[in-house]
């Protein structure tokens, strides 16, 4: 038996690809299902990066996600906006280039009209076609069906598999995946990362539904599916930044989770770092929710084979 500790999108789909390959799992959660770094409606797609071994990952995981589609039966899991990388651009244009994928550069006025709403600063950008809205909370659901998902509150995990609860609870793994968010130094080890509290507002007063996903250097924004909202999201909340590049838009709801910081990240803030002790796994990252269908078969992968897949340590 696998033990899986953490029901976000990494360990619900770890959990969703050793059941496709008929492999036992008990994925552990402390609190509410993708509850914490996974919580929301909807994420960005985007095979746009600043590294080009990410640029080539993600478009593995595109694939993902429409087989997710077809597997899952929860309806749409991957939109059609589009993804725009505003401002300065030209690393992800390198990048994007050396990954063989496709991109073009766009102008403000070009921008202003995939965005509508907005009113934006920049006089150039780059599209990145098969970027999208992420239909988040749909496709978490839809895992944490197909999935053991057990109450349980971590406390300790030993070297050997041995998993201790706080309720006096012991389970034992013949692996065991520790895919925590910020939790996971605290029962694996250090993983060289901080964590910080990280805000995303939500907006209403002009329909978003098919407006293209954005990157920039003011934050990151996306629409939230069909619902017709504008979500924004910025490392330090500066509301007369929101309200210039969005007027007209108000804030309507807010989702608090956590932004990571670590030495393994690229410029954009995205990566991983993954570790083994023995019988235990420890993996942690910022910006996973893109490459779901594809971490849960790397890391599938690491639960069963003795060595780690070079795609998941090669970030």
């Amino acid at each position: 038996m696998i033990v899986i500790v953490g029901a976000g999108v990494c360990g619900l789909a770890a959990a969703y690809e050793l059941a496709r390959r008929g492999e036992p799992a008990i994925v552990l959660e402390r609190g509410r299902p993708f509850g914490e770094q996974s919580t929301g409606l909807a994420r960005i797609f985007r095979i746009a990066h600043r590294r080009a071994a990410l640029c080539r990952l993600a478009l593995r995981a595109r694939a993902g996600w429409q087989r997710w589609e077809d597997e899952l039966g929860a309806g749409r899991l991957l939109g059609s906006e589009g993804f725009i990388a505003a401002g300065a651009c030209d690393e992800v244009a390198a990048a994007m280039t050396e990954a063989a994928a496709s991109f073009r550069r766009v102008d403000g006025a070009e921008i202003a009209t995939r965005i509508p709403f907005a009113a934006p600063p920049w006089e150039a950008g780059v599209l990145d076609p098969l970027g999208g809205s992420l239909r988040i909370r749909r496709a978490l659901s839809a895992l944490a069906r197909r999935v053991d998902v057990r109450s349980g509150d971590v406390v300790s995990v030993s070297d050997d598999g041995e998993v201790s609860l706080a309720d006096g609870g012991v389970l034992r793994g013949d692996r065991v995946l520790i895919c925590a968010g910020a939790r996971t130094p605290a029962l694996f080890g250090p993983l060289a990362i901080e964590f910080a509290p990280h805000t995303r507002f939500t907006y209403a007063g002009a329909d978003a539904t098919g407006a293209a996903c954005l990157s920039a250097p003011e934050g990151y924004g996306l629409p939230l599916g069909s619902t017709g909202r504008w979500a924004f999201g910025q490392e330090v909340p500066d509301p007369a930044t929101v309200r210039a590049l969005f007027p007209g838009l108000s804030p309507v709801g807010r989702v608090d989770c956590v932004t990571i910081r670590a030495p393994w990240l690229d410029t954009g803030g995205d990566g991983w770092t993954v570790a083994r002790r023995a019988r235990v796994v420890g993996f942690v990252g910022a910006n996973l929710m893109k490459f779901g269908p594809l971490l849960g078969e790397l890391l599938a992968r690491a639960a069963l084979e003795e060595d780690l897949p070079e795609a998941l340590t090669g970030i």
